[in-house]
């Protein structure tokens, strides 16, 4: 027991002296710092420690004060932030048998498809990955990252998007702490469409784009996001979410633009 105490004392001191090191991103990690990698099992904030499960065993690891942790998207963490399910990087030192932990990263679990279905007020949100859909829970500070680094918010997010998700799995459910739309978007008429090709012709405010559709690109028309590419017609007002590669606008989803459908069914009805 004396000598558990010493080690634990130990640890404290070592965590001051090694740790400021670990926590600045350019430092050199201890030279014999060892890492381990696996699903956290428990969080005991009295104790500082967490336990985690690797591929054939668990090790329980001692927090110093010091100890470094890193969210998912590298911003700085606390104990608190860890939970029972996350994935995560642990880098330690083991001093006599105790596992003295110099730092914690929380590794990202990623998921890309096209969204199917997404109900903010209901926390849900459902992804087509051909040949199946992934369900998913949003997380109340569920982030949304847009084109160009820019924040948005979850009604930013439409059916047809093609999206990239950041998600955790605490208590085997899979909960989405970020969504990615970086595509550009572009709204203008139909002036041409090459069914051949797969391409059309769409002229904007500013001008004419020329699109050449992806495989997966989706149509949302009609209360679908699989619409067949007979559908476009020239002179419909479209919006186009595109990634520009190599000079090439590759487009992901074609859906009519805001305010398209509500003039149609104006001028339907009269």
């Amino acid at each position: 027991m004396k000598m558990n105490s010493i080690l634990r004392w130990s640890l404290g001191v070592l965590s001051a002296m090694t740790v400021t090191a670990a926590a600045s991103p350019t430092a050199a990690s201890p030279a014999n710092e060892k890492q381990y990698i696996g699903k956290i099992d428990d969080v005991n904030s009295a104790e500082h420690t967490v336990t985690v499960h690797g591929l054939v065993r668990h090790r329980t690891f001692d927090l110093g004060n010091n100890c470094a942790i890193l969210r998912w998207d590298k911003t700085a963490a606390g104990i608190k932030d860890l939970r029972p399910g996350q994935k995560v990087t642990i880098g330690y030192q083991n001093i006599n048998g105790v596992l003295a932990a110099d730092r914690i990263e929380q590794n990202t679990k990623r998921y890309s498809g096209v969204v199917k279905s997404i109900n903010p007020s209901q926390g849900q949100l459902v992804l087509r990955h051909w040949p199946r859909d992934q369900k998913f829970i949003l997380a109340e500070d569920c982030k949304v990252m847009l084109h160009d680094q820019e924040n948005g918010a979850l009604d930013s997010i439409k059916p047809g998007d093609h999206v990239t998700v950041v998600y955790e799995t605490p208590s085997g459910s899979d909960v989405v702490c970020q969504i990615a739309q970086t595509s550009l978007s572009f709204a203008g008429s139909i002036v041409a469409i090459d069914l051949p090709h797969r391409t059309i012709s769409i002229e904007g405010t500013f001008g004419a784009k020329r699109f050449s559709l992806a495989n997966d690109c989706s149509i949302v028309m009609h209360g679908r996001t699989d619409a067949p590419l007979m559908d476009l017609r020239p002179g419909q007002h479209l919006t186009v979410n595109y990634d520009q590669v190599n000079g090439v606008n590759v487009a992901n989803r074609i859906a009519p633009a805001e305010g398209a459908h509500e003039a149609a069914t104006a001028q339907a009805n009269p």
